[in-house]
């Protein structure tokens, strides 16, 4: 039955969005309040209970929502509607901090946002009652709409560009629907966005999407990019959007793309493309402008590989600029593209004999091929490939080449001088000193500007015909975080794992910070390569990075390893109170981190964590023999027990001599060249001996032995921490136990 009521809810919500009816409505503060709960609840990827949480950037877009609008006679369903997504948006990216800064500052352009009702007004906002969208991003472009009056009031155009924009974009923004038609967030270095882009369905009109040099956080190209099927440009140079794969589903049926710059950024291997670009890329039909610049492409051990040149003759959909700069490449250059104009592989490594590139291709505008490895000599025809004229000069630029021979050909330099009569815009030719001899060239070498030096190349690698050698990699069902992870210290605020030290107060609940008394690993020197789970809440810090044997805190407080949990579920956050997965990926970092805290908990990410794992995979609980009998005991208790002398040392010690500092580091904690610390070494090779043990018997008496043991001495260890005086007393007791005990034996005798 709630099912039912909230489909109804939804269903009139709709209808009343779609009305055209101009018959205004009074809506008093909680109906607004009810419109946007029905909001929040109407698409799967916006959390329905956000609103309950007074903290949320939700509730605060409620209200505010709620106290202007409310008793307006002009108001309408979607005034509602946009006011409350463009609060969400203020709320969540004004002065918020997230992953990459704890204090990001305020936007420096809020003009009259918030403080009218007309959000139309609002510093970057256009709606559809105005002609187009003057947003000033690298691309410069504007984007001309035609206007209807029944789409009067609805948000055209989000440009928030250079506006120190910070904290987790909102996925609210996609209940704009359709209507929505340009996002430009670039050049905000501290804004970010996070896996699934679900909201992306939603935006069924967005044209233009800028999200370049932002921390736009995405493994690869995500496959949802897809959904935005009327997108003609796409811009998301030096951002997270890295580190993982070009995905050609990502592109697939975007038909009118027309605008491609992914320059500045990592990528893995394709799949079955390996070699080069998938099909769905650079064969869209529509696709005019392709920018790659900067990019490296590398492999599963972390290995820059190089992409094949040719995937250039595959792109016959009209492109005209193609720009490749400081990409490692493979091949030479093959047929060009018809309709290219404006064609760059500055510093890209391109072998090849010059004379190879022939007549009866592109006639270009723009060619720039400095810093690469060419060879032969400048092809007499070079002058009849090139298409100048007074509105669109010419540009050719073959410095860097020191293999190149000969001098330009006559008919280049007779283009050149041309230009005294206007008849002819030759207006830069580059090349070094041997093809320079004359008084063609503009410039000569390093003076033309494109680099301070010129690149010298290795030799590409030569095709793997056998599996490479593994990197050093974890032991199985070792215990770690990436460096990545994020930790919030008392004294030093937040910090990346790989930034901490022994005695770092770090936090370990909603308001307890405990020191870190020891490493279980501490990789500085990144010598170990491990896969990790990224997972990710509503409310998490980034994602927390950690391997699938770590142990973290499920709803319920359960410690389980982080292997056994899946979208949906909820795990314990710093605060106590549980939130949804909402993604979960692999990825593999280099560099491994297992601080130690006297509780074995720590908050990572906002996520409650443990210090501990199994070492045995996907195993919550001890495990003994090859026949696999359960001991009822989790690995997480396991862990605090067997760390009881290490514990009891490490206090014991700091008595002594204070709270460790970084120059007492070296002689209270020692690793062996991986990075353990000798206290887990041994231990721990031990154990993993004992529980093969096929013999019962043998490995659970042995385990019962030392089990106790440590009991005890766990015992001794919470009776100093937190009954100094009692553990005092019980000394003195057992001391004068003793010696009456004496002192009765001398009399008896």
């Amino acid at each position: 039955m709630p099912f039912l009521h909230q489909l109804l809810l939804s269903l009139s919500l709709a209808a009343s969005f779609l009305t055209t009816a101009t018959d205004a409505t009074l809506f008093s503060n909680s109906e607004i309040i009810d419109q946007i709960s029905v909001l929040q609840n109407s698409e799967s990827y916006l959390s329905a209970d956000a609103l309950d949480n007074t903290d949320s950037y939700q509730f605060q877009a409620a209200l505010i929502t709620a106290e202007t609008l409310a008793n307006d006679d002009s108001v309408e369903l979607k005034h509602i509607l946009n006011f409350y997504v463009l609060s969400c948006i203020y709320y969540a990216t004004n002065g918020v901090g997230n992953t990459e800064t704890n204090f990001p500052g305020s936007w420096i352009e809020e003009e009259n946002w918030l403080s009218t009702s007309d959000y139309c007004s609002w510093w970057g906002i256009t709606c559809y009652q105005e002609d187009a969208v003057e947003c000033d991003v690298d691309d410069g472009d504007s984007l001309f709409v035609t206007t209807t009056s029944d789409t009067d009031d609805r948000v055209l155009g989000i440009c928030l560009a250079f506006n120190n924009v910070s904290g987790v974009w909102p996925a609210e923004t996609g209940l704009l629907g359709g209507y929505l038609a340009l996002l430009a967030v670039d050049e905000n270095e501290y804004a970010m966005a996070v896996e699934p882009y679900d909201w992306f369905a939603s935006l069924s009109g967005l044209k233009q999407l800028y999200a370049g040099s932002s921390s736009w956080d995405a493994h690869g190209i995500p496959t949802t990019l897809n959904q935005l099927s009327q997108l003609e440009y796409f811009s998301v140079p030096y951002t997270y959007w890295s580190e993982g794969p070009i995905r050609g589903e990502a592109f697939a049926g975007l038909d009118n793309l027309k605008y491609v710059d992914m320059s500045d950024n990592l990528y893995d291997w394709m799949g079955d493309e390996r070699s080069t670009l998938p099909d769905a890329l650079v064969e869209l039909p529509q696709l005019q402008s392709f920018l790659l610049n900067n990019v490296i492409f590398h492999n599963d051990d972390r290995e820059e590989y190089f992409v094949t040149l040719s995937f250039l003759e595959r792109m016959t959909g009209g492109v005209v600029k193609v720009w490749l700069d400081n990409t490692r490449l493979s091949g030479t250059i093959p047929p060009l593209p018809v309709t290219l104009k404006s064609f760059s592989l500055l510093g890209s490594g391109v072998l090849g004999n010059l004379n190879e590139f022939k007549e009866g291709q592109a006639r270009l505008t723009e060619l720039w091929l400095a810093g690469n490895q060419f060879e032969g000599t400048i092809p007499l025809n070079m002058a009849a490939r090139m298409d100048c004229s007074v509105t669109a000069p010419c540009w050719l630029h073959l410095e860097g080449n020191p293999e190149l021979e000969g001098s330009m050909p006559p008919g280049l330099c007779t283009r050149y001088l041309a230009n005294e009569n206007k008849q002819d815009q030759f207006v830069s030719l580059g090349g070094d000193a041997a093809q320079c001899d004359g008084s063609c060239c503009t410039c000569v070498g390093l003076e033309c500007g494109n680099f301070e030096e010129f690149p010298v190349f290795a030799p590409p690698p030569p095709p793997s015909t056998s599996s490479p050698a593994p990197a050093p990699g974890l032991p199985p069902g070792q215990l770690c975080f990436s460096g990545a992870t994020l930790v919030e210290t008392k004294d030093r605020g937040l910090l990346r794992m790989d930034q901490l030290q022994l005695g770092d107060l770090v936090l370990t609940d909603a308001e307890t910070y405990e020191p870190i008394y020891s490493f279980g690993h501490y990789d500085i020197n990144a010598v170990n390569k491990a896969e990790f789970l990224q997972i990710s809440t509503e409310q998490s810090l980034g994602s927390l990075e950690l391997t699938p044997n770590h142990f973290v805190f499920k709803e319920g407080n359960q410690a389980v390893p982080a292997s056994s949990l899946s979208v949906g579920d909820k795990v314990v956050m710093a605060s106590g109170d549980s939130d949804a997965i909402v993604s979960i990926r692999t990825v593999t970092r280099k560099g491994v981190f297992a601080p130690y805290t006297y509780s074995g908990t720590i908050i990572t990410n906002g996520i409650k964590s443990s210090s501990f794992a199994t070492v045995q995979d996907n195993a919550r609980y001890v495990t003994l023999g090859t026949n696999g009998i359960q001991v009822p005991i989790t690995y997480h208790q396991l862990g605090l027990i067997f760390e009881s002398p290490h514990r009891l040392y490490c206090r014991l010690l700091w008595l002594v001599v204070g709270r460790t500092t970084t120059t007492t580091t070296t002689t209270t904690e020692s690793y062996n060249n991986e990075g353990m610390s000798v206290w887990v070494e041994q231990p721990l090779q031990w154990y993993e001996w004992l529980i093969m043990q096929q013999s019962l018997v043998v490995s659970g008496t042995l385990l019962l032995l030392v089990v106790g043991l440590w009991c005890v001495v766990n015992v001794f260890e919470m009776m100093m921490l937190w009954h100094p005086a009692g553990l005092v007393a019980w000394v003195v007791l057992v001391i004068v136990a003793c010696r009456r005990r004496n002192c009765c034996s001398k009399r008896a005798t």
